[in-house]
């Protein structure tokens, strides 16, 4: 058999082990890398091809297609388009904001310069049914969403058979803390779960509509993988109670976003959720509303190691990332980093069910060559 770089991806989501590892880089916002580490990369790499920015607000690049086509990357990305006539503008260079009216300012003595949310429409005072219904939201239909999709999709096609990543941003965690502030959405899971969980089914609205019009424009039969998240855990325990308070709050929205895209491709896409931190109480529950992939899988976050994962989990849901981007990615030797890459795949690849990336974004700090080390290693190294 030849293993198209679909087909690798489609076996180890189905559970099956292909010829070698499949490989994601830059299938979605936070499994690409930083503009400043890119920068980094592309010199050593002697790449001068343009900059691509995948997102300012996250100040992660888009990889080119022959970096990709070097590392043996089995995924292409396919985002929405820009809102058209939104309130979204740039006060400045280091200020904008969105299309729901957040602020996000620049952190400009980060050499990744990554922005963060600073103000919202709902920052001040109690959060109340009346002040969510009064908000003027954005449309998930709106005409720019789905701008340059299709054209993508038929890019994509035309230079192999890749398998097509749908990145879905935003969600009602995301979203919400950002428009409502973080203290405050938390404080507001206890005291006021009126309000937010209205707040949270227009978030919800607007993804489900927003996926809606880019699965259309995408065609449902050319989308292999669809990718979101939240972020539910932190590196030493879990952000929510998961049962008290994930179960009944956020979980149902969850299951919706989940059921919308799956009968929106008639069940052929899969689903990969992103959760950074400690996501093992919530493994089961994410399983249980139809997630098929985790990322990043934080493999030094508490109760996350791969031996564990894998041998509890490993026959229900493909893990995506477990490159350890806290110590190994950015402070070993290329030897380390090769190393720790044949360990992940021996673990999490076993019978399937693993695919290549990093934890969350390649930063700045990452040398170029440990980049080159894990990837090479991911194509070269056999299952065991």
């Amino acid at each position: 058999m030849t293993w198209t770089h679909r087909d690798r991806i489609l076996a180890a989501l189905n559970h099956e082990e292909p010829d070698r590892v499949p490989i994601d880089f830059g299938g979605a916002e936070f499994t690409t890398i930083t503009l400043a580490g890119y920068e980094r990369l592309k010199k050593y790499l002697g790449v001068t091809t343009p900059t691509e920015p995948m997102s300012i607000i996250h100040s992660v690049a888009h990889p080119a297609e022959e970096i990709l086509e070097r590392f043996g990357v089995d995924t292409r990305n396919v985002q929405p388009g820009a809102y058209e006539g939104g309130r979204d503008h740039w006060i400045d260079d280091n200020s904008y904001v969105d299309i729901f009216g957040v602020l996000w300012k620049r952190t400009e003595k980060d050499v990744d310069q990554h922005f963060l949310h600073k103000d919202g429409p709902f920052y001040e005072g109690k959060l109340t049914v009346e002040a969510v219904d009064a908000h003027d939201w954005p449309d998930g239909r709106n005409p720019g969403l789905a701008k340059g999709v299709k054209e993508r999709v038929a890019e994509i096609k035309a230079k192999g058979d890749h398998a097509i990543c749908l990145y879905l941003p935003g969600g009602v965690i995301h979203r919400g803390y950002a428009m409502r502030g973080f203290e405050a959405y938390l404080k507001d899971l206890y005291k006021r779960p009126e309000a937010l969980q209205l707040l949270m089914d227009k978030l919800c609205d607007f993804w489900c509509d927003t996926a809606e019009t880019v699965i259309a424009a995408a065609g449902p039969e050319n989308v292999d993988i669809i990718y979101f998240g939240e972020d539910l855990g932190t590196q030493d325990g879990c952000m929510f109670d998961p049962d008290a308070i994930y179960s009944r709050y956020l979980k149902p929205r969850h299951r919706r976003m989940v059921e919308t895209v799956k009968g929106l491709t008639n069940g052929k896409a899969k689903v990969c959720f992103h959760c950074c931190g400690s996501a093992y109480h919530f493994i089961p529950h994410l399983i249980e509303i139809g997630v098929d992939a985790l990322n990043p899988v934080q493999v030094t976050a508490k109760d996350m190691q791969p031996e564990r994962l894998k041998a509890e989990f490993g026959d229900k849901l493909t893990f995506w990332g477990g490159i350890n981007t806290q110590r190994i990615l950015p402070f070993g030797t290329p030897d380390e980093v090769a190393a720790e890459t044949r360990h992940i795949i021996d673990v999490l690849g076993k019978g399937g069910g693993y695919i290549l990336n990093s934890v969350h974004n390649i930063q700045a700090e990452v040398p170029p060559e440990n980049i080159v080390a894990m990837f090479e290693t991911g194509v070269k190294h056999a299952y065991h």
